[in-house]
């Protein structure tokens, strides 16, 4: 089954701006996600808006370019961004809400097309076809 390059690359790019408009959204105050189980503040307006514009420049970079490195390093940090939500996830309340499994799911859709970008890089089929 022949996949197009393309199609993955804006799939992932619609997944990548789904996120960050959901992120804006947490930024806004528009959508609850609860908050710290000690009590402390957090900074739901830099926090939203700090990982919306991550996203959003994930996604411009999704269909603007096609390399290879840099969709690997995505990877990687999709890997850090499951991470650090599961490990936070216990001195939050509620620990998982709504909009936290919503992003994660999404983020599986974008982390499936990076590593798809990542395993076939661009020409690789051309190059084995000419060795």
């Amino acid at each position: 089954m022949h996949i197009e390059r393309r199609t993955v690359r804006l799939t992932a790019a619609t997944a990548s701006a789904a996120m960050a408009l959901i992120y804006f959204l947490i930024g806004l105050g528009m959508l609850s996600i609860g908050g710290s189980s000690s009590g402390e503040t957090v900074d739901l307006t830099m926090f939203g808006f700090s990982a919306g514009t991550a996203f959003l420049i994930l996604a411009a970079l999704l269909v603007l370019t096609d390399r290879r490195w840099l969709w690997v390093l995505a990877a990687l940090v999709q890997v850090w961004v499951y991470v650090i939500y599961f490990a936070v996830a216990p001195g939050r309340e509620p620990p998982f809400e709504l909009w936290g499994i919503t992003l994660r799911a999404i983020q599986l859709v974008l982390f499936a097309g990076l590593v798809y970008l990542s395993w076939n890089a661009p020409g690789r089929k051309a190059k084995e076809v000419t060795q």
